[in-house]
């Protein structure tokens, strides 16, 4: 597929990765992957791919990562709690919570949430393709949903949280002051999709997301300013788009 004009929000749903994606003609797609090789697969060519996942880790230390601690310092306590405690790299290869929060405290001094762990899969997923492929080295970027939104909210961090009613209204009136399609996508998700496989929020996370990474690389902030690299050469950041 010649996708290399195509610009995608991917969020974690419970079938896997739900994406969002735009092209210079300014058509919308919203799909669910069951993996991020077969979304990778369908858009190898991508220009963006702005993703809620960590990328890059840490191996050992007591230091969280900085990202994550200067994203959670710029949602302040409204929505810091959305940013979740990055695990070490070994963890990802282990199948057992109890033996993971072990190893966890070991090399970093703190557990593993279980809010972590739930997600650990998905982190596991995208960090095999990105060792795995140069290419997709350049397309993924880590950015979060919160930011994003807060980005749109003129640097104000959200009120309410994001599965609430008013969370939903909050973020839905929020895009919609911004894109007027964003009604028209969200129907399309929850008629194309059930909704044990895709809830209202991953929807609405892929789309500020995908919408962000419309805005190019250019017009992408990212925390830290000097941010690190892993052992493996990834970087450890997060974007923040700069709405006019």
């Amino acid at each position: 597929m010649n996708s290399n004009s195509f610009y995608i929000g991917v969020d974690g749903c419970q079938k896997g990765w739900i994406s969002i994606s735009t092209n210079s003609q300014v058509k919308w797609e919203i799909e669910i992957f069951s993996s991020i090789d077969k979304l990778w697969n369908k858009y190898f060519n991508v220009k963006l791919i702005l993703i809620d996942i960590p990328i890059g880790l840490r191996d050992k230390g007591t230091t969280p990562r900085l990202c994550d601690s200067a994203a959670r310092k710029l949602l302040t306590r409204n929505r810091s709690s959305s940013i979740f405690p990055t695990p070490c790299r070994a963890v990802l290869s282990i199948d057992s919570y109890p033996l993971a929060n072990e190893i966890n405290r070991k090399l970093t001094g703190k557990g593993l949430s279980k809010q972590t762990w739930n997600i650990k899969a998905k982190i596991k997923d995208v960090d095999n393709l990105l060792q795995n492929n140069t290419k997709a080295r350049q397309a993924f970027i880590e950015s979060h949903p919160e930011l994003c939104f807060m980005a749109l909210a003129e640097g104000k961090p959200l009120k309410f949280y994001k599965k609430t009613k008013q969370g939903i209204n909050e973020r839905i009136n929020l895009l919609n002051s911004h894109f007027e399609a964003t009604k028209s996508i969200l129907k399309n998700g929850l008629q194309k999709f059930e909704k044990k496989n895709v809830a209202v929020d991953d929807i609405l996370d892929s789309l500020v997301l995908a919408l962000s990474a419309s805005l190019g690389i250019d017009n992408l902030n990212f925390i830290p300013k000097n941010y690190e690299y892993d052992s493996t050469g990834l970087p450890m950041r997060m974007a923040i788009p700069i709405f006019d």
